[in-house]
């Protein structure tokens, strides 16, 4: 899952408002570009989000296999009962 939030954060960075489409002194324009602008800080703090939380899903994931290993030695380490007659 960690991975694929990486490769998403990968896909979400490189996003760019066009230039150009009309001359500034056109509302619409401005209006436009003001969208693109919005557009892109939010995609740049998503990509942040996702990119943190990949993180701690990956951190979580190696204590959890920790926990999983511990777990085992421990069991391991029990002596079975013996049942004799």
């Amino acid at each position: 899952m960690a991975t694929r939030w990486g490769a998403a954060v990968g896909q979400l960075n490189p996003t760019a408002a066009p230039a150009g489409l009309g001359l500034s002194c056109q509302a619409s324009a401005a209006a436009v570009n003001a969208a693109h602008a919005d557009v892109t800080a939010f995609t740049t703090a998503l990509a942040a989000r996702v990119d943190a939380r990949a993180t701690h899903v990956t951190q979580a994931d190696a204590r959890y296999l920790a926990n999983e290993a511990d777990s085992v030695n421990e069991m391991a380490a029990v002596a079975p009962r013996v049942i004799g007659v």
